[in-house]
């Protein structure tokens, strides 16, 4: 008895490593192929259950031989073919839900990255993607009916039903629904842009992650990510900080009338702004004068640099620190 429970042990557990390093095999190369993780884990999955279940059977067997022959011999199986058509059905459309999420999520990837060789936008891309993925998902959910041998009537119907409910509870999601699309037909950004989206008091601003049905997830400068409806950027004004590649920046110096002179003053801040690499060279930088309060005199510095992202002139408000180190400087573009 205890030698046949040892044994019993030994087998499953032999068939279970052997499923763990035959799934390791497996996902190992098919994580060179094109095929999603989601795919390649569902196969590892099948492997591992295919010699665990015939492990349990011989362990079984060990104790028990002529019930598991018995069990294996097909007048059963004809006895219980009802509990067998079942089991059946309900494998295949685990398979197929699991075959078809994992082949709709290759084919949106590979989609992205096969027509962004193209030079295709890329937000057109992810819509492209997206309503391959939808439909990939709409014919295996339809498969999976045929198997249980559903009339295609029966599934229209209640999704008719579902989606005039749908309609009336969720109007603020299909709005955000189509103002998704709208985002990604219309392109008023780019996914990698950064963009300020304004309505009252509350502002966002960050670089466009991701452009989703729902929502817009954006990286704040700080870090930050935040989801923002779409439905909310449809509806407010949207300035696009990257569109044109350039920024212009005016930083604010002001200083001591004695400190000031207004040919030596001026020529050295240009000549700072001149020989820095981020500053352009067109448009021209400018320094103006922008008013007097008491013995102080207000400067304003203009200039534009060429990056597209988030500006950093750190470096130009230490030269002009070091140039004027009793001056109160402060950046005013961009914000």
């Amino acid at each position: 008895m205890i030698i046949t429970g040892i044994l019993s042990v030994a087998m499953i557990l032999a068939s279970l490593g052997l499923g763990i390093l035959l799934r390791r095999l497996l996902v190992n190369s098919l994580k060179k192929t094109v095929l999603d993780n989601w795919i390649t884990q569902t196969v590892g999955v099948v492997v591992i259950a295919v010699p665990l279940v015939l492990g349990f059977l011989g362990a079984l067997a060990l104790w028990n031989a002529p019930f598991v022959t018995q069990f294996l011999d097909a007048s059963i199986f004809r006895k219980t073919d009802l509990l067998i058509g079942f089991s059946w059905q309900l494998v295949q459309s685990l398979l197929l839900a699991a075959f078809g999420i994992g082949v709709a999520r290759t084919l949106r990837a590979i989609t992205i990255r096969s027509i962004g060789e193209s030079r295709v936008d890329i937000n057109m891309r992810t819509l492209i993607a997206r309503v391959l993925y939808i439909l990939i998902l709409s014919i295996t959910g339809f498969w999976i009916l045929s198997v249980w041998q559903i009339p295609i009537g029966i599934p229209i119907t209640v999704l008719g039903a579902f989606t005039v409910t749908l309609t009336v509870a969720f109007q603020e999601l299909l709005k955000n629904l189509v103002a998704g699309v709208y985002i990604l037909l219309e392109r008023p950004f780019y996914i990698g842009d950064q963009i300020n989206i304004t309505s009252g008091m509350i502002t966002y601003v960050g670089k466009v992650e991701d452009i989703q049905l729902r929502a817009t997830k954006l990286r704040r400068v700080s870090g930050e990510e935040v989801s923002v409806p779409n439905s909310f950027i449809f509806d407010n004004p949207i300035i696009n900080n990257t569109y044109y590649g350039e920024r212009r920046a005016i930083v604010a110096v002001t200083l001591l009338q004695a400190d000031f002179s207004q040919e030596a003053t001026i020529h050295n801040i240009l000549e700072i702004l001149k020989n820095h690499d981020a500053v352009m060279s067109k448009p021209d930088p400018t320094v103006m004068v922008a008013g007097f309060v008491d013995d102080k005199i207000a400067l304003e510095v203009r200039f534009w640099v060429t990056t597209g992202q988030v500006i950093d002139i750190s470096d130009i408000l230490y030269e002009l620190h070091e140039l004027l180190p009793q001056a109160e400087i402060v950046v005013r573009e961009p914000l």
